[in-house]
Formats: structure tokens, C-alpha cells, sequence
């Protein structure tokens, strides 16, 4: 009883970084209906700012604000140019580009950080363990966990009961009536593709800990991401957060059944329910007036 407990909390642990990380790319595509291929990237930008970050002997609660600001930082370079030359077309041409741009990130990020796996010196007061059931478990998930509870509630807020989340909405159903209100529509789109883009780097930070940063785990993560959004449903928040637990605790799971076989258990999982449910776990409503 005391291992399924343990168990579920490490898949509630890594649910909540799918979700962040979900959550960041699903917000610009439903959103702003951009492809950004380059979420991955980010993540494992936020990952390497925390653990050198850390390594310097800084507050080590300032290393998450730090990967948030680093990665909004290259959002707006990004929107800047190309991102602005590619919103208005196809899918495929924004796939084109942010996936090689995804490519050149993952080049310099090895050229900068090297190709070694690195993990974060876990501040003191998070090392250790806790006793749940008579079975340890350590305080850096549960901080993870807490952590993450709280940001996915704070996006919620933000963009279902704010003003600015009103405005953003209105944004993706009809821009010229917010144009005509006197607001300008590419500053907000540029702010949501920063927030983006942040809470990807966040989620890289939190996940440091767990995941360590090494070349590859952006492709691994900007998979799961993919998977998350697309399997809870494109532009609900409570459909990525369900996917996200179904897709943490499959794989959770799938590993301590059979380790060889987890891959393929987890996707079969998910495809299982895209046949079931083709728009997501959780659809979008539309309105039509």
C-alpha cells in the first residue's frame, strides 16, 4: 500500500511539470494559433539558468524568477523576428521555422553548456526526505508539487477572471472590435507569447531537480507537451490538466509494471483516447451568434 502511495505522488509530481509545460505551449496555440516548436528549447533553457543558477551560491529561490525572466526575455527576441514575419501563415510554415530554430537552440545550448548531464545543487533546506506511510519521500517534490498547484491556479485566475485574461480571449475571437476599443492587439499577443514562453523556462526549472538538463530533453519534453495539449482538448485549461495526470500517472505506472515497455503502454494510452475522444478530453465550447 505504502509503495502505491509513493508511486502517486511521484506521478502527481511529474503531471504537474506536463502541465506547465502543456499549459505554456497551449497557450499559444490556441491562443494566438502559432505552432512553437521551439517549447522544447525553453524548458531546457529554464533547466540549465537553475542549475548554474544554484552553482553560484544566490539565493536559490530566485533561480525560478530568474528562468521565468529568461525565458520571457527570448520570447519577446522572438516575436520580435521571425515570430511576427510567420504568424499569419500556414502551419507548415510555422513548423518549418521553429522547428529549425529548435535545432540551432539545441546547438548552442551544448556549445554553451556542454553535452554532460547537470543537476542542480538542491538548496538545503529542500534536501532530504519526509516520511509518508514509514516510506521516505523527498521535500524537493513536494516542493515541486506545491509549487506547481499554485502557478497552474494563478494562470487560471489570470486568464478566467482578470480583465487582461477578458481582453486576451476577446483577442483570438474577433481582433478589429478590440482594435476599434483602442487596444493594441500585437502588444497583448506579444505579452501572451512571453508568458509563453516563461512559464516553459519555469517548468524547466522546477523539473531540474527531477530531470536534471541534458542535450535531448527539450525533444523529449516538447513530445510530452504536444501529447498533453492535444489529448485534453486545444484552448481548455481543465482538459490540459486532466491530460496531464492521465499522461503522468500512464507512464508512472507503465515503468514500475513493465520498465521496457512504458513508452508504448503510455502512447497506446493516449491514442486509445484520441480515438475515443478525437477533440480532446475536454473540447472547447464555441459560440455562435
Amino acid at each position: 500500500m505504502e509503495y502505491y502511495v509513493i508511486q502517486s505522488l511521484n506521478a502527481l509530481v511529474f503531471a504537474v511539470i506536463l502541465l506547465l509545460s502543456g499549459l505554456g505551449l497551449s497557450v499559444v496555440m490556441s491562443l494566438m494559433n502559432f505552432v512553437n516548436l521551439t517549447h522544447g528549447s525553453l524548458y531546457l533553457l529554464g533547466s540549465y539558468i537553475a542549475v548554474f543558477w544554484m552553482a553560484t551560491g544566490q539565493p536559490w529561490y530566485l533561480a525560478f524568477p530568474a528562468a521565468f525572466l529568461g525565458g520571457a526575455a527570448a520570447g519577446l527576441i522572438l516575436d520580435r523576428f521571425p515570430f511576427q514575419l510567420f504568424y499569419a501563415r500556414t502551419h507548415l510554415m510555422q513548423v518549418l521555422l521553429t522547428y529549425g530554430l529548435s535545432v540551432v537552440f539545441a546547438d548552442l545550448m551544448r556549445w554553451g553548456f556542454g553535452a554532460h548531464i547537470a543537476t542542480p545543487q538542491i538548496p538545503e533546506l529542500l534536501r532530504g526526505v519526509v516520511f509518508i506511510l514509514d516510506t521516505p519521500f523527498p521535500i524537493y517534490r513536494l516542493f515541486v508539487l506545491a509549487s506547481g498547484v499554485v502557478l497552474a491556479a494563478g494562470l487560471w485566475f489570470l486568464f478566467d477572471r482578470t480583465i487582461w485574461g477578458a481582453v486576451v480571449r476577446a483577442c483570438v475571437v474577433d481582433t478589429r472590435i478590440v482594435e476599434a476599443l483602442g487596444i493594441n492587439t500585437k502588444h497583448v499577443f506579444t505579452a501572451v507569447l512571453a508568458l509563453s514562453c516563461g512559464l516553459g523556462a519555469l517548468s524547466g526549472a522546477l523539473g531540474s531537480g527531477i530531470l536534471a538538463a541534458f542535450p535531448g530533453l527539450d525533444e523529449e519534453i516538447l513530445i510530452l507537451a504536444f501529447i498533453v495539449v492535444v489529448v485534453g482538448g486545444l484552448g481548455t485549461f481543465s482538459g490540459v490538466a486532466v491530460s496531464a495526470l492521465v499522461l503522468g500517472f500512464t507512464m508512472t505506472f507503465a515503468k514500475m509494471l513493465s520498465p521496457e515497455f512504458s513508452n508504448l503502454m503510455s502512447l497506446a494510452v493516449m491514442a486509445g483516447i484520441l480515438i475515443w475522444r478525437p477533440d480532446g478530453l475536454i473540447a472547447a465550447t464555441r459560440r455562435e451568434v
